[in-house]
């Protein structure tokens, strides 16, 4: 076989190959698409996660089902969605207690910044400081003045607010203050109802239920500006505390993921935002939507991946 005949063979063969590729992702998506959720299945991650799920579905007219795998801080899962193909047909539901890994897991070998593309954040939800309503504390300056003198133990269920917790003591001046932390939000919340601890930092999402029961009560909340669902809470800043501390849950990708793939994943996200029994069950549940561009995504990521580096040099340890 002469080389001109080889030549033409091979450029046939790719040429072929490069059709049906193409022709896939054109295609995209026709068949059932994964949204891998790393944490349990029943917490806030997960139950926001299904109702994008569902209307993703709606707009694609295909199955999107949820995965939970959960443990190992959320990287188990993570790294799934990292083991498989760049396809977009396994798609990755997180949150902000991801940015952390880097010096809170040991041996981690996840680079949240650069092994994924930031689809869309969904929503965000506030860190929430609160009581015990029995306790006969009603706002957090006289929480503080009653810490000074009582045993004051405060509780975090993920790394994430424990290091705004942390922050916070030490901004406040609570040398005293000793943080408990727990696997997750649910036994910590039992805790401080029992008045086991005097302080939990649950997100919103978390703890509106009690919130709005009248068992939790809460003095401060770690956003920007007032939360919708608690106008009558003071941020930390009102409070001229300098600190910030709100829970983003957002949709990623592997970074390889084609171009042509990842902008129908970003035009299903947009579709999905419009949808008000969506909005409505986020606000519902504690939640804010966000349905943000995938490059104020990323950028917000970065600046915040920075800034969390630096608390954690500051106020983390290697025993925590």
């Amino acid at each position: 076989m002469n080389l001109k005949k080889c030549s033409r063979i091979l450029f046939l063969t790719l040429s072929g190959t490069l059709g049906v590729i193409t022709a896939a992702i054109a295609a995209f998506p026709d068949k059932p698409v994964t949204v891998m959720v790393p944490y349990p299945a029943g917490g806030g991650t997960d139950a926001l996660a299904r109702k994008l799920a569902r209307a993703l579905s709606d707009y694609w007219k295909v199955p999107v089902v949820v995965e939970n795998a959960g443990g190992a801080e959320g990287q188990i899962g993570t790294q799934r969605v990292l083991n498989a193909p760049a396809d977009g047909y396994t798609l990755l539901f997180q949150i902000s207690q991801m940015l952390l890994w880097d010096k809170t897991v040991p041996n981690n070998k996840i680079d949240v910044v650069n092994d994924f593309r930031y689809v869309s954040k969904i929503q965000t939800s506030p860190l929430v400081f609160g009581i015990a309503a029995k306790l006969p504390v009603h706002d957090f300056e006289e929480y503080v003045a009653w810490c000074k003198s009582n045993e004051c133990a405060w509780g975090s269920g993920s790394a994430y607010a424990q290091l705004i917790g942390k922050q916070l003591m030490a901004e406040v001046g609570l040398s005293n203050a000793v943080n408990i932390p727990y696997r997750g939000t649910a036994p910590m919340m039992t805790d401080v109802l029992g008045r086991h601890i005097a302080m939990a930092v649950p997100a919103v999402t978390s703890s509106l239920g009690q919130i709005k029961g009248g068992a939790f009560r809460p003095l401060a909340v770690g956003s920007t500006e007032r939360f919708d669902q608690l106008p009558d809470v003071p941020t930390l800043a009102e409070l001229k505390y300098p600190v910030l501390g709100e829970t983003w849950y957002g949709l990623l990708v592997a970074k390889k993921t084609p171009e042509p793939v990842f902008e129908r994943i970003v035009d299903a996200v947009k579709a999905a935002s419009v949808d008000e029994g969506l909005q409505a069950q986020i606000r519902a549940e504690g939640g804010k939507p966000v349905f943000n561009a995938p490059d104020v995504f990323q950028r917000e990521v970065e600046q915040e991946s920075k800034q969390l580096n630096t608390l954690l040099d500051k106020y983390w340890s290697s025993q925590d």
